[in-house]
């Protein structure tokens, strides 16, 4: 292998590729970035047996072949090479690529050939063009809500399932939080499969940074889902889960008619109080305990080592309930992926779930459960 290129081509390239590729563990060719050069392209490809990345830049090859690299020095050498032309040139006696860029010069062990994995091709057909921004949107509205516990199954995976007309639900769900994001599009409805599928988390994590602004293309197999770049320069896929997935539906139906008691309140005033409550919050007590009543709400944090915060905000409440606890920094994080002014939390009881809604997030909810704590223990005054 032998090739021109211009590091402003590649750069981008090269670090998405070896952010994929395991740093420490596992097999060396699972740690490397594979080089092939040919029809005047270089492609940059990196596995981690499971993602895949490839990337097509224009070079000048002066010579067809493809070589692997170890994966974290190369992006260094790379990232701290001045802008302009580099020369690669592979030394297959001495198992070396010879890295070039006016007058500095440099060896990199290279991985023998014959590691090299096949990667996947992004498929023919089925594919649709779709906006970056709203798939990035979507993981956004659904990460915090998906399970970082592997003996969890499909709860460790985002849900994408078209469910009428061309309407396509997303969801996370760990067992304490769901959230639930829809949007319409009926050529994604229709490339999806009747029962959905299932993204891993760990996968979402490095989607999320590739994504992109602007259009990209979908596609999915019946084992991958596939995205690239509209000028197809850049491809990621990754393996689907195929775990039993919870039906939220079944869920959602069982609490829906006990949502009796509705509070109305500005989302950034709520927020504003929440963080500062958060600072006298301990690692025995995370919690913030609600008074509830037609125009105010008291929210009560104490503790013993680090004090007590008391605020009162001006809202819109009935029902019946008086007082509910929630995990403070959960419930900052759930108000924080809403848009609207004001939300609404519709509570099912003092240990049953709490729905939010954002007034102007029509396509969007929230469902989380409150704190059990025995208030009588934990909340406290002094005696005047």
């Amino acid at each position: 292998m032998y090739l021109r290129v211009f590091k402003e081509d590649i750069f981008e390239g090269v670090m998405k590729a070896s952010s994929i590729v395991s740093q420490k563990t596992g097999a060396s060719y699972l740690r490397t970035v594979w080089l092939k050069a040919e029809e005047e392209t270089l492609s940059i490809m990196s596995t981690d047996s499971n993602m895949e990345f490839t990337g097509v830049y224009k070079a000048s090859v002066l010579e067809n072949g493809i070589v692997g690299v170890g994966g974290k020095k190369f992006n260094e050498l790379i990232k701290k090479l001045k802008p302009g032309e580099i020369i690669f040139k592979a030394d297959m006696e001495q198992n070396v690529l010879i890295i070039q860029q006016e007058k500095r010069r440099y060896k990199v062990p290279t991985t023998d050939s014959s590691w090299f994995p096949e990667m996947e091709s992004f498929p023919g057909e089925n594919n649709v063009l779709w906006s970056g921004e709203i798939i990035k949107e979507i993981i956004e509205k659904s990460f915090f809500c998906i399970s970082d516990d592997d003996t969890m199954g499909g709860m460790t995976c985002l849900k994408m399932v078209p469910v009428s007309g061309d309407q396509v639900e997303n969801c996370g769900f760990n067992g304490h939080n769901m959230s639930l994001y829809t949007f319409r599009n009926d050529s994604v409805y229709e490339i999806l499969p009747a029962q959905g599928l299932l993204i891993p988390k760990k996968y979402l994590v490095e989607l999320r940074k590739w994504l992109i602004l602007g259009e990209v293309e979908l596609s999915v197999s019946p084992e991958r889902f596939f995205i690239r770049t509209e000028d197809m320069k850049e491809c990621i896929s990754l393996p689907l889960s195929f775990d039993d997935y919870p039906d939220y539906h079944e869920i959602i139906d069982k609490y829906k008619d006990s949502l009796s008691s509705v509070l109305k309140i500005n989302r950034v005033e709520l927020m504003e109080s929440l963080e500062r409550i958060l600072i006298f919050s301990t690692e025995l007590n995370k919690s913030a305990l609600f008074r509830l009543s037609p125009e105010e709400v008291e929210m009560v944090s104490t503790a013993v080592e680090a004090g007590e915060a008391n605020e009162v905000l001006n809202c819109s409440f009935q029902g019946d309930l008086e007082e509910i606890v929630f995990n403070v920094k959960s419930l900052l994080e759930i108000l924080g992926h809403f848009n609207s002014k004001e939300v609404e939390l519709h509570f099912s009881g003092q240990v049953g779930p709490c729905k939010v809604i954002g007034l102007d997030d029509p396509d969007y909810f929230v469902v989380t459960m409150p704190v059990e704590i025995e208030e009588d223990t934990y909340y406290t005054e002094e005696e005047e």
